[in-house]
Order: structure tokens, then sequence, then C-alpha cells
């Protein structure tokens, strides 16, 4: 991804599940900017646990930390990042491909999605995957963390 490139809108996924991680974040932002931490429990969110991700934002999104990410994004992943800063990983091409989005999501106070594209993360490029990225916020005002959700698959399948 470059810096010219349009996410698309959250109308626009492909993934049932990231439809549905949609449509819980807009039902729990209830026309706010973004839930607050405390809003979207592992009660709320149980059906989706395994796909999803919580980002801390730092500053107005000059960097980003790695709060908790499911089962499967930890599996996509190849490892836990939690606590650690995206930082520390920028210069491989998945981390840029994170910090763009997260930064888009960051500057347009909304949700955006990306893909379906090929993986970005070596060791799994031979999946396909989508990405959602909705901003959350303990004052209503700022983006303070970013709650997203990421849908793999095999590549050349089609997902819908």
């Amino acid at each position: 991804m470059d810096s010219q490139h349009r996410f698309k809108g959250p109308g626009e996924l492909v993934s049932r599940q990231l439809v549905d991680a949609h449509s819980l974040w807009a039902q729990v932002a209830n026309g706010r900017l973004g839930p607050t931490r405390d809003e979207l429990t592992p009660a709320v969110i149980r059906g989706l646990l395994p796909s999803v991700y919580f980002m801390d934002v730092i500053g107005q999104g000059e960097d980003f930390r790695f709060r908790f990410a499911g089962d499967r994004v930890i599996q996509f992943m190849g490892r836990r990042y939690a606590g650690l800063l995206l930082s520390e990983f920028r210069g491989a091409p998945i981390f840029e491909a994170m910090h763009q989005i997260f930064s888009g999501c960051v500057r347009a106070r909304r949700a955006v999605a990306n893909g379906p594209m090929r993986s970005t993360h070596e060791p799994k490029n031979f999946l396909e995957m989508e990405v959602l990225v909705m901003p959350m916020s303990e004052d209503g005002t700022n983006v303070t963390a970013l709650f997203g959700g990421l849908d793999t698959w095999p590549l050349g399948t089609n997902k819908s």
C-alpha cells in the first residue's frame, strides 16, 4: 500500500465475520466516534473473539501498542505481540501495512477496511486477507484505541 491508497468502507467488506464485527461496533458506538474499552468486553464480542484485536493509539497515531489479539490473529501473526509497540517492527511489509491502515483510521475518524488481497506477511503469503479497523474513544473526542478484525482464506478461493 502506498500513501495514495484509498481504504474501502465497511459497506464493501467481503468477509461475513468482518461485516458482523462492524455491525457490532456500530451498534455499541451508537452514533459516537467509537465505543469505549469498557463497552467492548469479551462477553459482548464473544462470537468474534478469535478474529479480532485491540490496539492502543499513542499520541495522535504516531505509534500503536498491541493490546489484545484473538487466537486466529495470533496464529496468523505467528506469535503474541501484546504490550509491544508497532514501531519496534516497522520495515517488514505486514507492519508497514498495519501502520498505514491504523493511521488511516485515526486520521479518518471512522472505520476503514482493506482487501481482499494477498497477505503481506511473508510466512502467510499463500493466504488472502481482509482487514477492518474501527476507532474507539474513551473521551468521545479523540481516537484512543482501535478495534479490528482479520479474516484469511486460501488464495484463489471465493470468500463470498
